[in-house]
């Protein structure tokens, strides 16, 4: 659940409301206990984006380009991330004044939310690619699941006007998040799916002349390993802004603006890896052809001093994973042509040039080139309260 988008003017109208209309009373909190409640969001500051789109760029000495890889995946993919979505957030606090500017705070938190979805692309086996376009990949977004988070912090306060109504405050401390996920049925079917198939790597070769292909790599066919998942509890630390306003004897309002840094970090995988297929990098970088070589770029003899990443496009590391058994997804079904010879199976291999992929579901998965979007991101977040306290 992600705020709603007003949320923020809410709250600061909220607080020009308590100043301009409520009246102006200081309060005593020095040796005293303080409660408190309080609602508001929390927004995760870190996420996995979609590579999709990405191009590879080799240039020479005088920086003139001399080879592309580029992502053979739907561009489209790239408005996708794999986050912690922004939600609710509901927090109980617990006060002790060690004098009047100073406060010792424990507090704990509560939100549950989405964690976003799994972007997966495939390129069926058997479908009709237009005469203008190099690939055809299909873009399918799985619900992931549900994570569920406990903040338990402990915090030093300085407030700065002790006398007065209206009284802004600063603070930090350390903490421990209790985390938990619960994955969704989509998810688990990706990752028996996964676990059930066959596959090898494809690589996806230069585009410099406009040919891009994908061709087989040295990857013999194997079992492919399915979803891993690595959401742990973390220890954190905290940074405090805010301010409390007076409106009645004992009790405060509050509006609590936080930045916490996380020690570990989520981690999704994918037949051993953060990715089911290679992503392209989307990098530009130094590389230069040894003296005398034709073409400049786009075979497999150019070498790339100091470019790693080109090193790995001329060996073939990019591109996706060919499943030529089982498949994660039900994208459609190969059936006859219209020139097909009558009683065509297209479900046997020998007949299947017959055949063309179309949207038509059959309940089965497909074999195909699929890339599966995972990797790892850290919990750190911000978040924002208003509530009221109570001194006693």
């Amino acid at each position: 659940m992600r705020p709603a988008k007003g949320s923020i003017r809410v709250l600061g109208l909220t607080l020009v409301a308590c100043c301009l209309f409520l009246p102006a009373r200081a309060e005593d909190v020095e040796k005293k206990f303080r409660i408190g409640l309080g609602v508001g969001f929390l927004n995760a500051q870190n996420s996995v984006s979609s590579d999709s789109a990405n191009t590879l760029t080799l240039v020479d000495a005088g920086l003139e380009p001399v080879d592309f890889y580029r992502d053979p995946r739907n561009d489209s993919g790239a408005f996708g991330n794999l986050d912690i979505n922004s939600g609710a957030l509901g927090t109980v606090f617990g006060q002790y004044a060690v004098n009047k500017i100073f406060l010792i705070e424990l507090s704990v938190g509560y939100q549950k939310t989405d964690l976003g979805d799994i972007e997966v692309q495939a390129q069926f086996q058997g479908i009709e690619i237009p005469d203008l376009e190099r690939f055809r990949f299909e873009i399918f977004r799985l619900d992931a699941g549900e994570v569920e988070q406990v903040p338990l912090q402990l915090s030093f306060l300085t407030r700065f006007r002790p006398r007065a109504s209206f009284n802004p405050y600063i603070g930090g401390g350390f903490g421990y998040t209790f985390i938990g996920f619960e994955p969704s049925d989509e998810f688990n079917d990706l990752s028996v799916n996964m676990d059930a198939s066959q596959g090898s790597h494809w690589t996806v070769n230069s585009a410099f002349f406009g040919n891009e292909a994908l061709i087989p790599s040295a990857d013999p066919l194997h079992d492919l390993d399915g979803a891993r998942v690595d959401i742990r509890d973390t220890w954190e630390w905290h940074a405090i802004g805010g301010v409390e306003i007076s409106f009645k004897r004992k009790w405060v309002a509050f509006v609590d603006l936080r930045y916490s840094v996380s020690s570990r970090k989520a981690q999704i995988s994918f037949d051993g890896t953060d990715d089911l297929g290679v992503g392209v990098p989307n990098l530009t970088d130094f590389c230069s052809n040894p003296p005398g070589s034709f073409p400049p770029g786009g075979d497999f003899f150019t070498v790339c001093p100091r470019s790693e990443a080109g090193n790995a496009a001329l060996a073939g590391a990019y591109g996706p994973t060919r499943i030529l058994i089982g498949g994660l997804v039900d994208g459609g079904s190969l059936q006859p042509d219209d020139d097909a010879p009558p009683n065509t199976d297209c479900s046997d291999p020998t007949q299947a040039r017959f055949c063309t992929f179309l949207p038509v579901l059959d309940g089965e998965v497909d074999p195909g080139f699929y890339y599966a979007q995972g990797g790892s991101f850290k919990y750190d977040y911000f978040s924002l309260l208003v509530g009221v306290r109570y001194t006693f």
